[in-house]
């Protein structure tokens, strides 16, 4: 990724899904993170107050939330049929 950093940071408090840390490579802070949203049942971007994006990196966090909630689904598909 080109401009940020995404490490995961734990577990959601049930423990059944994980959370993710976004950080700015250039600022070298976080500036949100990605969970699990029950609601709509899949992962979104949670940003902290006064952070500012653009495109590329917008981009990049929407890619990576495509993917946890593709490789969340994909799990639950796999424990369902076990």
């Amino acid at each position: 990724m080109k401009y940020i950093t995404i490490t995961q940071s734990g577990l959601s408090p049930s423990g059944k899904t994980k959370v993710f840390r976004v950080d700015s490579k250039e600022a070298g802070f976080e500036i949100g993170y990605v969970r699990f949203y029950p609601k709509w049942r899949k992962y979104v971007y949670e940003p902290l107050d006064d952070t500012i994006y653009e495109q590329v990196c917008l981009r990049e966090i929407a890619s990576f939330i495509e993917q946890e909630t593709i490789t969340w689904r994909n799990s639950k598909r796999g424990a369902l049929s076990a």
